[in-house]
């Protein structure tokens, strides 16, 4: 009483996901009362019978309450003796099939009736005389008409619409007797102004010499037919346009003929010309990546041998024009009785843009791992080299706190920037804010770091300010700071100049001894930059230059400006990345 069920069986029925066997006794319980006996009796008769197949219709109740229409195929095995063994079928959901056939008895009932109350005209024409006759209710679809004279022709051609009318005549003109039949359908002007589509179905009759006499025939009203049709062909040609929009193509593969019947939308997404409804399947792989094209075949014949009946996968088109672009396919496959491939239907979605925002997305984690690893990197560096210079805990966490502060600001200016690179200005704007006042006077043209250098730059710059504001010119309140870069002179711009000058500050009796700070700057910028520094602790104040290959800095997207009498020696006015007005150009 166990069946092994599929997982359509089980949507079907309406059973929990996933489930793979059903006893009969709650199949029984899902039957319509009405439905079950008759079934019992059926297959009753085929085992008795010993009939292979089986085949039968039924109701049943889901759930929720709803009704659906099962229709049950089987394959019944029976042993030497005769004796059923096993059966083996399908169920198919024609609920919406039976829906339909229920319309349609409903629409031959109306059609009955409409026959019956003459919504159907009857007439006849006599090709002779040219005098018609129509049915009593003639006058209820194309509106009353006049009485005519015995003998007078009837105007009916002549309300046919002029774009029909002349077809319409050569038709008729066109019967004889081994081709008596017409059907046409027609726009034709009422009376009353009204314009209909009418269809007619007629038969002519012919004398002994096989000339017409008379047309005898059926006029339908099928304004609404057309109507509808026609709406038909709108959503048709809207739902084209949206799969060339949404760039989605459908497809059916005849394993047979080796071809494809493609939408307008398949088309479009391959760069085929407009109008292509069919390709070969060597076509298509013309048209796939050459490195895709094995990957694609090896699933389809896997999924062939396998018996699936679906399966997805992704691959590169190269179009006519070159572009590369990212197919999503999805496929549905359906088999002979014998189990051998027949059909595949499916459909194809461009997917390049989510492959280029993996990829990008890919990129953005690989670069972020990698600058995390090296700030880490960095900062480890800094706790270890200043707990070895600063012997103090105090001023071993001071200093501690300084330095990772610092990288932090620049960290925090990159990142403003999408680390796209950072104007210097803004570097030395950061480092000078906690020392600097009256006391400092900057300028240089506007340049931008690149992201790769602004931290080294920012270590240096750091280690200076803080060094001038323990033992240099911030240190005293008629100490001053001179910060000047620039390119070098004849317009050469192989690198950037950048002056450090201290004035004013506590005159040095010996330079101090060399510790981390002092080895950041001497060393930082030529290692990681591959450029050049001059340091040099005179009796006058500290001078330092520094020299960065062009490679790590580029032109800034606006000028400087010169500072106006009265201003800030130094002041930034932060306005999409321009500098203050106070910077002087150098360039």
């Amino acid at each position: 009483g166990i069946m092994q069920v599929s997982q359509g069986y089980a949507a079907i029925h309406g059973l929990p996901e996933g489930s793979v066997e059903a006893s009969r006794s709650d199949w029984r319980t899902r039957v319509h009362a009405d439905d079950l006996a008759r079934l019992d009796i059926h297959l009753e008769q085929a085992l008795s019978e010993r009939r292979r197949d089986h085949y039968c219709e039924y109701r049943i109740f889901l759930a929720g309450g709803e009704t659906r229409w099962i229709e049950s195929r089987s394959l019944i095995s029976y042993d030497r003796e005769g004796v059923a063994q096993r059966i083996v079928g399908t169920n198919i959901d024609v609920t919406q099939r039976k829906q339909t056939e229920v319309a349609l008895a409903e629409s031959e009932v109306r059609l009955a009736d409409a026959l019956t109350a003459g919504q159907v005209i009857a007439f006849e024409w006599n090709a002779v005389t040219g005098q018609s006759r129509r049915s009593a209710n003639a006058a209820a679809i194309l509106g009353p008409e006049p009485s005519v004279a015995d003998g007078a022709h009837n105007d009916f051609f002549s309300r046919v619409h002029p774009d029909d009318r002349d077809g319409f005549r050569a038709q008729i003109r066109q019967l004889r007797p081994d081709h008596p039949g017409y059907a046409r359908c027609f726009r034709f002007r009422c009376r009353d102004g009204r314009e209909l589509w009418l269809e007619e179905t007629a038969r002519g009759e012919f004398d002994t010499t096989g000339k017409l006499v008379r047309v005898k025939g059926l006029t339908r009203d099928v304004s609404e037919r057309q109507k509808a049709e026609r709406a038909l062909a709108e959503r048709t040609l809207q739902l084209a346009l949206a799969g060339k929009a949404a760039l989605v193509g459908s497809y059916s593969y005849d394993i047979h003929t080796d071809t494809l019947q493609i939408s307008e939308g398949y088309a479009a997404l391959y760069g085929l010309p407009e109008g292509t409804t069919e390709i070969t399947r060597a076509e298509w792989r013309a048209i796939t990546h050459i490195e895709d094209v094995e990957r694609v075949e090896e699933l389809r014949q896997r999924a062939f041998r396998e018996r699936r009946g679906e399966y997805e996968i992704e691959y590169r088109i190269v179009r006519s024009d070159a572009e590369v672009r990212w197919i999503e396919s999805r496929s549905f496959m359906a088999y002979a009785p014998d189990g051998s491939p027949q059909q595949v239907v499916g459909v194809n979605i461009d997917v390049t843009e989510r492959k280029q925002a993996e990829e990008h997305r890919n990129i953005l984690n690989a670069e972020l791992d990698h600058r995390v690893k090296n700030v880490l990197a960095t900062v480890g560096a800094i706790i270890r080299h200043t707990q070895h210079s600063t012997p103090l805990m105090a001023d071993f966490v001071t200093a501690l706190e300084q330095r990772i502060e610092s990288l932090a600001g620049t960290h925090e200016l990159l990142s403003h920037h999408n680390w796209r690179g950072v104007s210097l200005a803004e570097v030395v704007q950061r480092e000078f804010a906690p020392y600097a006042g009256d006391n400092a006077e900057i300028s240089g043209p506007a340049v931008f770091l690149k992201a790769e250098a602004t931290q080294a730059v920012a270590m240096v710059l750091h280690e200076l300010t803080t060094n001038s504001a323990k033992y240099g010119a911030f240190s005293r309140q008629d100490g001053r700071v001179l910060l000047r870069w620039r390119w070098p002179q004849l317009g050469a711009c192989d690198r950037l100049i950048v002056d450090w000058q201290e004035i004013g500050g506590p005159a040095l009796a010996s330079p101090p001894r060399s510790g981390y700070g002092s080895s950041i700057i001497r060393e930082l910028i030529p290692f990681e930059l591959g450029g050049a520094v001059d340091l040099d602790f005179g009796l006058q104040g500290l001078r330092c230059r520094l020299e960065i290959p062009a490679d790590w800095v580029s032109p800034g997207p606006l000028q400087g400006h010169e500072r106006l009498a009265g201003e800030p020696p130094w002041q930034f006015l932060m306005t999409q990345g321009d500098i203050a007005r106070s910077f002087k150009d150098f360039c």
